[in-house]
């Protein structure tokens, strides 16, 4: 009969060695997983609430980004156009008139109308309100009056002060409707007094914002076009040698004219003292031939 085999004790401190470093290695692998674990919860954590803060400011802030870019896409339109022309024509009265009804008919308005002699020569000014889109074809038209002398344009674009104040417009009225909710769910009269104060003031502010809005929208819509109609061949003729030299000579007569009123008390005051002196002098001289 065999007998059993011992395991050698060289055999047996191997194999504890070995185990020994195997469980060594297997915690050492479960604490780094843990620290991994913990640090990739942590930093899932801290960039989950970044992305929430960056998220709510982003939410706050896309209804003026949004409204924002909108209108910066609309806002080449936003131009303010104003123009003046001088026409030469026989009749400048009928030709103003003839101008003012074509305005109308285009659905502008007239502004302001004045007629005048300038240089023995009658003119008529219009200042009308024309519809931007029918500006050019107003501008052609003027050659239907007559000879067109001169004529200028000049644009200017309001579509960024437009875009700024519709943003404060909608930021004003957020702030009055979250005002009016307090108002609605106020506890007492001092909160009440206060919300109501508040709102006073985010109410003019925007119906100031209102009217300058309004009046941009109506500058953007209706341009602003002054037409001279008058007969000179030329426009405007500066005046000959002896009409400048007679302008001047009257300058100057005024200018001494002026001058001598305002020397005139001083004149007086000096005629009566000389008076005196002299009549002072005569008595001296009487008294002494006397004697």
């Amino acid at each position: 009969m065999t007998a059993a085999v011992r395991p050698r004790p060289v055999s047996l401190a191997v194999l504890l060695v070995l185990g020994l470093f195997l469980m060594l290695g297997l915690s050492a692998c479960a604490t780094d997983s843990a620290r991994d674990s913990s640090s990739g919860t942590a930093g899932d954590q801290g960039s989950r609430g970044s992305a929430a803060t960056y998220g709510e400011a982003e939410v706050a802030q896309e209804p003026a980004d949004a409204g924002a870019a909108g209108d910066t896409v609309t806002s080449s339109a936003d131009v303010i156009t104003t123009g003046s022309a001088t026409v030469r024509t026989d009749d400048p009265a009928t030709a103003a008139g003839d101008f003012a009804t074509r305005v109308s008919e285009q659905g502008g308005r007239v502004a302001e109308t004045e007629t005048s002699t300038r240089n023995d020569r009658p003119e008529a000014t219009v200042t009308a309100r024309v519809p931007s889109g029918d500006y050019r074809s107003t501008i052609d038209g003027l050659a239907d009056k007559g000879e067109v002398i001169s004529q200028s344009t000049q644009s200017t674009d309001v579509g960024q002060e437009k875009v700024d104040l519709e943003a404060r417009q909608r930021a004003l009225q957020t702030s009055i409707d979250r005002l009016t909710e307090l108002m609605d769910g106020a506890e007492s009269v001092e909160d009440l007094l206060a919300a109501e104060v508040t709102l006073t003031q985010r109410q003019a502010e925007l119906d100031g914002l209102t009217s300058q809005l309004d009046y941009l929208t109506d500058q953007v819509a209706f341009s602003t076009l002054t037409v001279t109609f008058t007969t000179d061949e030329a426009g405007y003729q500066s005046p000959g040698v002896l009409e400048r030299a007679w302008d001047a000579f009257l300058s100057s007569l005024e200018a001494v004219v002026i001058v001598f009123m305002g020397m005139l008390p001083w004149l007086v005051i000096l005629a009566i003292i000389a008076a005196v002196v002299v009549a002072v002098l005569r008595r001296r001289r009487k008294r002494r031939a006397g004697k």
